[in-house]
């Protein structure tokens, strides 16, 4: 895949400036720009922390301003995915999917900026982040309440030729809706947990796990970081790239498990997405960084040089995982 360059700040506000002047109407047409291209079956897109939904005016629970920027920014990646030569058979969006407060036009609004992927024959598997409302994501997300390998919760695996791929959901709904503050609880939830621990051992090819969140605080065991059948941890959360490791355990058999951040789609602070590409052996997930603002870039400001810095620092970076056991 040739480098692509990153998005500029002028280039960012062109693509907004393009959404407004043609409406939500940017989609592509069905069938998308990949729709004669053979899509790659042991491809893995990976997305999160979209942040779509309605401007201010029209919200029913009052975020903290207006993000002009969105969706066109996450349209823009979307079509930079269709446009490979052989998109992702998988595309995984690990939450985050509405706003702020999982409000039910939120996901109409993501529906529609991903559905240009789906529309040419992506599968797009969603894991729920701390600013969704389940019900509410099912009104333009239906069937994750029947599919869920535990009830109550939206947890999916996705299964590919040389890996297997967990979405936990990390969410724990909040009791008052439109406060910042009530949406800052996570977990799994004991079932999930012996779920996970029963899904783990039982495993037989690479397993991944993914989820909103980090994995700390999540009450994941040693056990299982130390379990060679899983290969990587990966999450959204802070809306920047980001690598790490867990430890499993102290003893003579103890590994560390590679934990990575995927960036927000559009949102602010780090914008991209990932691409992991599949072998028997292992998998390179290569960091499509694209660019970088905080706060929010303004018409007629200039562009602070620390963002392009950020962006450099992860533009085209690739991880690996390995598949040995």
């Amino acid at each position: 895949m040739n480098k692509q360059e990153t998005m500029t700040r002028r280039g960012f506000l062109g693509v907004t400036a393009a959404f407004a002047a043609a409406g939500a109407g940017c989609a592509t047409a069905k069938g998308g720009a990949a729709s004669a291209r053979t899509l790659d079956p042991e491809a893995v897109g990976f997305i999160s922390d979209i942040h779509v939904g309605l401007p201010l005016a029209r919200q029913k629970y009052k975020t903290m301003r207006d993000y002009p920027h969105q969706p066109a920014a996450s349209q823009a990646l979307v079509r930079e995915i269709l446009a490979l030569p052989r998109p992702p058979a998988n595309v995984l969006c690990l939450g985050d999917i509405s706003l702020a407060f999982g409000e039910t036009e939120d996901y109409a609004v993501a529906a529609e900026t991903l559905k240009p992927l789906m529309d040419a024959g992506i599968k797009v598997t969603c894991a729920m982040g701390n600013h969704d409302i389940r019900a509410e994501f099912l009104k333009y997300f239906p069937g994750y309440d029947r599919a869920t390998k535990v009830p109550g919760r939206f947890v999916s695996v996705v299964n590919t030729p040389h890996a297997d791929f967990v979405l936990l959901d990390s969410l724990v709904e909040p009791t008052v809706r439109g406060s910042y503050g009530a949406c800052t609880k996570k977990g799994l939830g004991k079932e999930q947990l012996e779920w996970l621990k029963e899904t783990v051992a039982a495993a037989t090819r690479p397993t991944f796990l993914c989820a909103h969140h980090p994995a700390g605080g999540l009450g994941i065991p040693m056990s299982i970081y130390k379990n060679r059948i899983v290969p990587g941890y990966l999450h959204g959360h802070t809306h920047q790239w980001t690598t790490g490791y867990l430890r499993g355990d102290f003893d003579d058999n103890a590994r560390m498990l590679r934990e990575v951040g995927i960036p927000t789609l559009g949102f602010e602070w780090d914008v991209g997405w990932g691409l992991m590409r599949t072998t028997a052996k292992g998998a390179t997930l290569h960091c499509n960084a694209r660019d970088h603002y905080y706060p929010l870039p303004l018409p007629k400001a200039k562009r602070p040089v620390e963002w392009d810095l950020h962006v450099r620092d992860w533009a085209d970076r690739e991880i690996g995982f390995s598949f040995e056991v």
